[in-house]
């Protein structure tokens, strides 16, 4: 079959659709109501008798340039390989992965393409059995970034707009027996300028095709709209359309659970309205669904088509400047989620949407801002049945006008030219989604600047939607500061409670202030999550945010040839790229939750608790929702359980209640008890483990008593050897510190290492701040160059004390200064680390301060009493409880796609190293608390390792020993730490330790 193929609406300025059908609600009616009840949810796409999935294999043509591409397209001839839709062209091989965050992938100046771009042709048959009298939609749920449509030699439409649903009526073009469905998608249209989210740049049809075959007369669009009355009772204002000549059918509405219900003549335009609806309300704590059933019937009678709709009875409201869900000021515990697999990209199934929306719910989210486009209706489906407010974003953002050569985030949000394109995609996201009880605030899109563009987008959806507030965050750089909401990104928390407190602006205070992304979750990260929660609970106004992000983005691959198993920006032979600025999320590409997502789930626990005259106060932080939760609690004394026991929770929403538990060993009141910590594990009705956290009731440092013993200094020409004649310190002259520990004759340290003072850390992507400072300041080496300056001996009765001094250099400049103070005494040495700025010039926000060396690499039995069992730094502690543990060093390692310092646990008292007959290190007597890691490969070959694979084991156990550690903040994107979770190398720097041979 031949096309005259249409080749300008691509980078026609002037045609965005052409032919595409009014936008609607979605859903899939069935001929009847009985498989519809039978079918799930996950299924009902696939299984109706009115709707065909066309999704699966299809032909592709792909022409590498446009120009290639025939005015006259002859199926017959062209050659065509096998494709699955729904897919992208960058995991499906025909093109490279490209990850770009800001910019535009090319240099025009909007909305002028590239000469050369690639365009690809997909088709695919489909059989019509007697289409005569009968109605075929044709719908695209997602084309990325366009799609020119042909049937049987004829050309329908053209469509832009990526995440929009785009339906065309093949009816007049559709014939008995095989029909040939063409699908045209080039790499670029003028649509691409709207389209400039921070994520991989993909091509191609990435959802389901449906194709409708209705009768002629057929429901086409519902409205659902529920507002409260003043008896606590509900009104339901429902709007129906039905097309074709409908004289004479009828209509009818019911809800199951309820006795009110609608039936009538069916008219092109219907509004009914049930009052004094007796339902119980929905919420994302409590998702109270009911199935409403939609049939329209013919003449006699008897069923055409059945719909089912969830109706969810809620009322949003914007109260002065808080923020109200069915009346009460909820708090959003929210993350933004991109539509991105690693294998599939774009391509998300039900089943992928139902995973992480599950996953969310057990790491306690309850908003999703659907970051930065409208999503597949499976998300909205899954949101009204599991409960989550969703925040529904356009698919808008023109982020690369901001980017050279352009350089003005204005330029096309402030253009008149560029309306009819920005209404188009909020009235298809509006008019798609509207029913759903889960859609909490529409939002119009993201870093597109402003605000011509989006004033007439917000104009419109106060017109039709006044029930719901607007959402957009670039407007508060300009004088309008914020539509319904304030909306801010990345805020610091000073800033953020200056907003609370009514101190910021006076515009500010107007409006509810929600972080649409707030705690960028990049690598090891984010820190301060408990410092924001603690404002949000603290003031009405602060409704809270949404993490940045969901997921790492990232190419898997199998046995692909590729050296890495995961890859990111520049990996691929890209040119233009953003390196690993996608793997910025809480969990890993394949669900395995960072570090970052277990201290979330806690913090955004439904339930805290608090130690208050002898005993625990417990508040809900549910707006509806009782907590009915078992609460297992431990009793630490120096890290070992003491007593435990079981209480029974039932807490109402918002209150507080205050239980005394029994703990006996602290009935002394005894300053000597030592360190004593209260662990809550909050576990639900079916045994899940809801969250944790750990209340200290009193710290009180106990020195651990070490044995006696004596030790004889012996100096030589290459260093000093101080022994007790079992075990033997020795330290070199040319290292200038200690470089070997022997027990009985068997050293325990590597051969060639030295203990030397450190202050850098393997670069944190949260480093940026710091990182663009300490590289000024010449700090380019992980450890810097620690120069020894002297190492010097005496014994001292039965002591004997080594000193070692160093000089930390940058570009051969002393920049700190450094001493090691050891004393020996038998087994054991006691090691005093002091650090002093070199200058007042010197650069002093460091990331750490504390030693190195590598031990034997078969001491990789590790124990520690300190917080764990995961990693965790000063600013990220929320996942993590004080204790007793013990790990292997390789477990000890958290693999970030791009390495970085991991795997630190701090709060530490006590640490050992051991081999597999106990024998080892041991580390103690920690007054201010020691932070450690320990690694197979070198700090040297860990800050160079671009990706896991290019980690290789240097044939010892490294360790990092930190009496200061820095947080890490979540400066890859947002505000670096907080103050207090930093120190200040330009004041001298100590802390000390034991260490013993064992």
């Amino acid at each position: 079959m031949t096309y005259r193929l249409q080749r300008e609406h691509y980078r026609d300025f002037s045609v965005y659709e052409q032919n595409k059908r009014a936008p609607r609600a979605y859903f899939v009616p069935y001929g009847d109501e009985a498989p519809l009840r039978e079918v799930p949810l996950a299924e009902q796409r696939y299984r109706s008798d009115l709707v065909r999935v066309l999704s699966g294999q299809w032909d592709f043509r792909f022409f590498a340039d446009v120009s290639e591409l025939p005015k006259t397209f002859d199926t017959g001839v062209e050659v065509f390989t096998a494709v699955t839709v729904p897919s992208t062209w960058q995991r499906t091989g025909v093109l490279p992965p490209v990850y770009l965050n800001c910019p535009y992938p090319f240099d025009n100046v909007p909305p002028e393409l590239p000469e050369r771009l690639a365009c690809g042709v997909y088709r695919k048959t489909f059989q019509a059995d007697q289409p005569q009298g009968k109605t075929f939609l044709l719908a695209f749920l997602g084309v990325i970034p366009c799609v020119d449509v042909y049937l049987n030699g004829y050309h329908i439409g053209y469509s832009e707009g990526a995440h929009n649903t785009a339906e065309f009526d093949l009816s007049a073009f559709v014939h008995p027996g095989e029909n040939e469905l063409l699908a045209v998608v080039y790499q670029y249209s003028t649509g691409t300028f709207l389209e400039c989210q921070d994520m991989f740049r993909e091509v191609g049809i990435f959802r389901d095709v449906l194709l409708y075959e209705l009768p002629s007369v057929f429901l086409n669009d519902y409205c659902v709209r529920t507002l409260p009355q003043a008896d606590g009772r509900w009104q339901l204002a429902v709007t129906l359309e039905v097309v074709g000549e409908c004289q004479g059918w009828e209509v009818e509405w019911k809800i199951d659970g309820l006795p009110q219900s609608y039936s009538g003549a069916a008219r092109p335009r219907i509004n009914f309205v049930l009052e004094r609806l007796k339902a119980d309300a929905w919420n994302a704590e409590q998702p109270v669904l009911y199935d409403a059933w939609l049939k329209l019937k013919e003449k006699g009678g008897e069923v055409s088509q059945c719909v089912r709709i969830p109706v969810g009875f809620r009322a949003v409201q914007v109260d002065g400047n808080v923020f109200r869900f069915n009346g009460r000021a909820i708090k959003c515990k929210g993350v933004n989620h991109h539509d991105a697999d690693p294998v599939k990209g774009y391509a998300l199934s039900f089943a992928d949407y139902e995973r992480d929306l599950t996953l969310m719910k057990q790491y306690n989210v309850n908003t999703i801002r659907t970051s930065h486009y409208p999503p597949d209706p499976f998300l909205l489906q899954l949101a009204d049945r599991l409960g989550f407010y969703v925040v529904d974003e356009a698919d808008i953002e023109t982020h690369g006008c901001g980017c050279a050569p352009h350089n003005n985030i204005d330029l096309i949000s402030a253009d008149r030219r560029w309306i009819p394109r920005y209404l188009d995609r909020v009235k298809r996201m509006y008019l798609r989604d509207r029913s759903h009880p889960c859609v909490t605030m529409w939002s119009l899109g993201n870093e597109a600047g402003g605000r011509v563009c989006q004033d007439a987008c917000f104009a419109y959806l106060h017109a039709v939607c006044p029930d719901l507030p607007v959402h957009y965050e670039g407007v508060w750089r300009l004088d309008i500061h914020a539509y319904d909401v304030y909306s801010e990104m990345y805020t610091t928390h000073a800033k953020l409670e200056k907003i609370g407190k009514g101190e910021e602006k006076e515009r500010l205070q107007e409006k509810p202030c929600f972080l649409c992304e707030y705690a960028h979750a990049m690598g090891f990260g984010p820190g301060n999550l408990e410092e924001y929660w603690d404002l949000f609970y603290r003031y009405d106004n602060l409704m809270g945010g949404c993490v940045w992000e969901w997921a790492d983005h990232a190419v898997y691959h199998d046995g692909d040839g590729s050296p890495y198993r995961w890859t990111y920006g520049g990996d691929h032979g890209e040119t233009r790229h953003d390196g690993n600025f996608c793997v910025d999320g809480l969990f890993y590409p394949d669900r395995r939750p960072h570090t970052g997502a277990k201290a979330l789930k806690n913090v955004y626990r439904p339930v805290r608790a608090r130690w208050e005259d002898g005993a625990v106060v417990f508040q809900n932080t549910n707006r509806f929702a009782s907590a009915e939760l078992t609460v297992r609690w431990t009793l630490l004394l120096d890290g070992s359980p003491a007593a435990e026991g079981v209480t029974a929770l039932s807490l109402p929403a918002l209150e507080e209640r205050q239980t005394v538990l029994e703990l006996p060993a602290l009935a002394s009141g005894s300053a000597n008890d030592g360190d004593a910590h209260l662990t809550l594990t909050y576990t639900d009705a079916a045994g899940t483990v809801v969250a944790f956290e750990q209340l200290t009731l009193q710290e009180v440092y106990r020195p651990e008593v070490l044995p006696e013993g004596a030790s004889a200094l012996e100096e030589d020409e290459g260093g000093f050897t101080v022994s007790d004649g079992t075990t033997a310190f020795r330290f070199g002259k040319v290292e200038g510190s200690l470089i070997q520990i022997t027990k009985g004759g068997t050293p325990l340290l590597a051969e060639g290492t030295a203990l030397l003072p450190t202050v850098l850390r393997a670069p944190l992507d949260n480093d940026k701040i710091i990182g663009y400072f300490m590289q000024q300041a010449g700090y380019d080496d992980t450890h810097m160059t620690a120069v020894p300056q002297g190492l010097s001996a005496a014994q001292d009765g039965e002591t004997v004390r080594v000193l070692a001094r160093f000089s930390l250099e940058a570009n051969g400049a002393p920049a700190f200064g450094a001493e090691l103070c050891f004393a020996v005494r038998g087994a054991a040495c006691h090691i005093d680390a002091r650090l002093f700025a070199a200058g007042e010039e010197v650069f002093g926000d460091l990331p750490r301060f504390g030693v190195r060396l590598a031990l034997r690499r078969d001491l990789d039995h590790v124990s520690w009493l300190g917080l764990g069992p995961g990693e965790n730094l000063p600013d990220l502690r929320a996942q993590t409880a004080f204790g007793q543990y013990e790990s292997s060093v390789d477990a000890l390692q958290e693999p970030y796609i791009k390495p970085q310092e991991n795997g630190i646990r701090g709060g530490v008292r006590r640490l050992d190293f051991s081999d597999a007959a106990g024998s080892g290190l041991h580390i103690t007597n920690a007054p201010g608390k020691l932070h450690f890691a320990a690694r197979r490969w070198s700090p040297e070959t860990l800050a160079a390792a671009k990706h896991q694979e290019d980690l290789r084991d240097d044939g010892a156990v490294f360790l990092a020993l930190d009496g200061f550690h820095r947080g890490t903040g979540s400066s890859s994107c947002g505000p670096d730490t907080l103050v207090e979770y930093r120190f200040d190398a330009l004041e001298p720097l100590a802390f000390s330790f034991d260490l013993l041979a064992r």
